[in-house]
């Protein structure tokens, strides 16, 4: 359509809009006027009257036209002050946590413990000679079942080559503790012989039932080394224990297992029937498959259960047996949240560096806020610890920022 067609269908008394010549042309640009057309036809064609004109009206200030360019606002330079700061260390206590989470699912029982070691002793002049013999397979069952270092060592009695049984037996326990003293490995430290309190009402183990003729060592002192470990630490005695009220713990957990509370029960039961009862339970719970671990206070309630029958089989001339002596369980901790010490076979295979994360099973996703404080990757490793039965692998992520 030309410009004088336009002109001739939209004639009006007023100038035509855009809109009426080209609707599809709304927002660009005027077409220029075709050159045919004179400007003095243009003029009388388009005249009106000035009052009846619409003027638009100004562009508002701060407003913009579709084609303009939009003016962006820059992203900022600096920090953002919403973000958290990170945790110093935490990229530490990732690398610490999964370490240990490994190193704990990789025992086929579900162990505290990585590693276990045990301090097996008796006296060297014990006169009975079942003490040697009990005392080195209870040895055997350590190794064989449940793959636990151990040691098996005679106390010397006062000699030239020993001044004192005490200084000996104390830079043994020392030495014993001190070595590889860490959260997750175990130490046993068993006691075959006799025992009974002195004339100052302390407790001390003898080479003898003869007060006169045996060889003392007072317990304070070797109980408080004891005490001062880091390890979890069981103590067990095939002899009498006399609870001391200053036991105490400062870290981990110090347990105790003992024939019994007096020396009554040598009198009741043959000389080492708690060593051979103890170590027939830990033969027969390591060789069941798919059982739990056995903890100190389940094997205590085990020798307790045996003890009438055992009395019985050594009295069978009395039809009632009305007292018998029964084995002492304590257990003493720091944290009052640490369960009894477990005893479960070790995995003698590598450790996992990284855990295989498949899809096989469920997965859940527990997520904890951490606040500004220091963490202690002790307590994190213990509460990773008693996680409960039935988890196969974890997987320690982070940090997230939290969502709003």
């Amino acid at each position: 359509m030309t410009w004088e067609d336009a002109v001739r269908k939209y004639h009006r008394s007023h100038s035509p809009s855009i809109q009426d010549i080209a609707p599809s042309m709304a927002g660009q640009r005027p077409l220029s006027p075709a050159p045919a057309l004179n400007n003095n036809n243009v003029k009388s064609m388009f005249t009106q009257d000035p009052e009846e004109m619409e003027i638009d009206s100004p562009t508002p200030p701060g407003g913009h036209r579709l084609s303009e360019s939009r003016i962006r606002t820059p992203l900022p330079t600096g920090p953002r002050l919403d973000k958290p700061p990170i945790l110093p260390g935490i990229d530490s206590l990732k690398s610490d946590l999964q370490t240990n989470v490994s190193r704990i699912l990789s025992t086929p029982s579900r162990s505290r413990y990585s590693s276990a070691q045990a301090l097996l002793l008796y006296w060297q002049d014990d006169p009975d000679f079942s003490v040697g013999s009990s005392v080195k397979e209870l040895g055997e069952v350590f190794d064989q079942y449940y793959r636990y270092t151990f040691s098996i060592t005679t106390i010397p009695s006062a000699s030239e080559a020993c001044k004192s049984p005490w200084r000996w037996l104390s830079r043994k326990i020392t030495d014993f503790v001190e070595d590889r003293d860490q959260r997750d490995v175990l130490k046993i430290v068993y006691y075959n012989g006799h025992s009974y309190l002195d004339g100052n009402r302390e407790m001390v183990l003898a080479s003898s039932k003869d007060k006169d003729k045996a060889e003392t060592i007072r317990w304070s002192g070797i109980q408080q080394v004891l005490e001062e470990a880091c390890s979890d630490t069981l103590i067990v005695m095939d002899a009498a224990f006399f609870p001391s009220s200053k036991m105490h713990r400062q870290q981990g957990v110090l347990e105790l297992v003992a024939a019994a509370v007096s020396e009554e029960h040598f009198d009741a039961l043959d000389r080492c029937t708690f060593t051979k009862v103890l170590t027939e339970h830990l033969k027969t719970r390591a060789s069941q498959r798919f059982t739990s671990p056995f903890s100190a206070a389940e094997l205590h309630s085990k020798l307790l259960s045996n003890y009438p029958s055992l009395v019985q089989d050594r009295n069978p001339e009395k039809e009632t047996i009305t007292s018998f002596p029964s084995p002492l369980h304590m257990q003493m901790s720091g944290n009052a949240r640490l369960p009894s010490i477990l005893l479960a076979p070790l995995n003698i295979g590598p450790l996992r560096t990284s855990l295989p994360f498949g899809t096989e099973g469920q997965q859940l996703v527990l997520s904890f806020r951490i606040g500004d404080e220091p963490i202690d990757i002790d307590n994190w490793t213990e509460w990773l610890r008693m996680m409960p039965e039935g988890v196969k692998d974890v997987r320690v992520d982070g940090p997230f920022r939290p969502s709003r």
